[in-house]
């Protein structure tokens, strides 16, 4: 009736122990009536009602027991035994709270290799033993919604839609709005088409510049440094198509809105699609850390999704374009770009075919599109840009980074969620939450008054607004919440 433990650690009781209160417990509960089928059908209820309850207790001191004495007596040979195998172990042992989070913010700021060499990040303790160091706060959901993004992500997409959006920023004049709006692009369907078709194409961007341009190790990595979980930009372009969708046509700044939320899905297009390309050609990250890095890894972006965007497209690669394609030294050893070059011909030949079709009359009529204004510059411009775009991404193949298309993982695990994004799978993990370098205050001058001023902050604003309401009960009218004090 009692299932014994099979692992049993000093801080348990013994299995005589158990034994005993076990059968306490059935004397406690016999009674004058007491029988043989009593007994059975009791053992019975007990085993149905407890099986889960004690299968959970047994798994969970067999867990408990196995990471008590794990690696206890030879820490020192794992992290050593990684180290003779060729993977950089990266030492963090039990240090005070200010000399970890500056060990950490030294990690997560610095490139450790590209991103096939194995390195792990390992934590000993007090007792001598082992941990994979894994970054919270958040960490794991973006490395599960960034391993989304990449996987679904469409680049021939992003590269055909940006025609179509130049268009729209031509399209924009400001006349005194006598003739209504000139915009060429609805912005109900710029919301549809960035909120649905292009969800993923404009996902996450300052994210992939981040990985990809600037060469932060992980997602760990990003969070720890400060980096958002929200994708703010995707979600500002949301508000603001969306807050154009619902203007009144009667004012200008429908256009306006119309025109921003443009140019930042453009933006956001670019920054994917040239973070990709970037990292896909053997350029090298940018790997400075100073107030302009960020700026300056978004221009790169920009400028790489202009130049040679097809780079990013998932179906160009740095495989061999030998006819045996299986062979490993042929992926590494042989690669010319010919392969690739055919892919970005191909995918930059339906792009202009979906272009040209776009320009037919009856295709603007039936779909409601305004493409008139300008319209042979606009060609122009267009055609210039996706001749040098094309020839630009085709000469870039042989310069594709070809050691990507081989990946060894004999000793590691690709994890985001750690700082230099690989653990060991035998070993448990020690999660850090990125808070704690984070718990400085903003303005450490007011440590003593910051209390009273935030406190007079509150009451002054919500003063504000009581006040605000009992004018308007008395009649008062007012454009806005200023007016009040005149």
């Amino acid at each position: 009736m009692y299932r014994r433990k099979q692992y049993l650690s000093p801080k348990y009781d013994d299995e005589e122990t158990v034994d005993s209160r076990y059968q306490e417990e059935v004397v406690q509960r016999q009674g004058p009536y007491y029988d043989e089928q009593t007994q059975m059908e009791m053992a019975k209820h007990d085993d149905d009602k407890y099986i889960y309850e004690r299968d959970a207790i047994n798994d969970a001191q067999s867990v408990s027991f196995t990471a008590y004495n794990m690696n206890q007596d030879n820490t020192t040979d794992i992290v050593q035994q990684l180290r003779d195998v060729g993977v950089t172990v990266l030492s963090l042992e039990s240090l005070s709270t200010a000399a970890m989070i500056n060990y950490m913010d030294a990690v997560t700021t610095m490139r450790l290799g590209n991103g096939n060499d194995e390195k792990c990040m390992l934590y000993t303790d007090r007792m001598g033993r082992v941990f994979n160091v894994i970054i919270s706060g958040g960490a794991e959901g973006l490395q599960k919604t960034w391993s989304e993004t990449q996987s679904s992500f469409s680049g021939w997409m992003a590269i055909a839609f940006l025609p179509f959006l130049l268009r729209n920023v031509i399209s924009y004049s400001y006349d005194g709005y006598i003739n209504g709006s000139t915009m060429a692009l609805d912005p109900t369907f710029l919301l549809l088409i960035f909120g649905l078709v292009l969800k993923y194409e404009t996902s996450h961007a300052m994210l992939a510049v981040s990985l990809l341009v600037r060469g932060t190790n992980s997602v760990g990595s990003y969070v720890w440094r400060g980096g958002s979980l929200t994708d703010y930009p995707r979600l500002f372009l949301l508000i603001v198509l969306t807050l154009a969708s619902f203007a009144s046509p009667q004012y200008p700044v429908r256009d306006f809105l119309t025109l921003s939320g443009t140019i930042i899905g453009s933006i956001l297009l670019l920054c994917n699609l040239g973070s990709r390309a970037w990292n896909k050609v053997d350029i090298g990250f940018i790997d400075v850390s100073n107030v302009f890095t960020p700026m300056l890894t978004i221009v790169a972006s920009l400028f790489a999704g202009l130049l040679f965007p097809y780079v990013g497209l998932r179906c160009v690669d740095g495989g061999t374009d030998a006819v045996q394609s299986a062979a490993v030294e042929n992926i590494v050893l042989k690669p010319n770009g010919k392969r690739a070059r055919q892919n970005v011909s191909a995918a930059a030949s339906v792009i202009a075919w979906v272009y040209l079709f776009s320009d037919v009359q009856i295709v603007q009529n039936v779909l409601g599109f305004r493409f008139q204004k300008y319209k042979g510059a606009v060609n122009i411009g267009v055609g210039v840009w996706w001749f040098l775009s094309t020839i630009t991404s085709m000469s870039m193949c042989h310069h594709l980074d070809s050691s990507k298309s081989k990946k060894i993982e004999p000793f590691l695990k690709r994890d985001d969620s750690s700082p230099v994004g690989w653990i060991v799978p035998s070993v448990p993990n020690i999660v850090i939450d990125p808070n704690l370098s984070r718990g400085k205050m903003v303005m450490p001058c007011l440590s003593y008054g910051s209390d009273l001023l935030c406190a007079f902050i509150v009451a002054a604003i919500a003063f504000l607004i009581v006040w605000l309401g009992i004018k308007d009960l008395q009649g008062n009218e007012h454009s806005a919440f200023w007016d009040i004090f005149n």
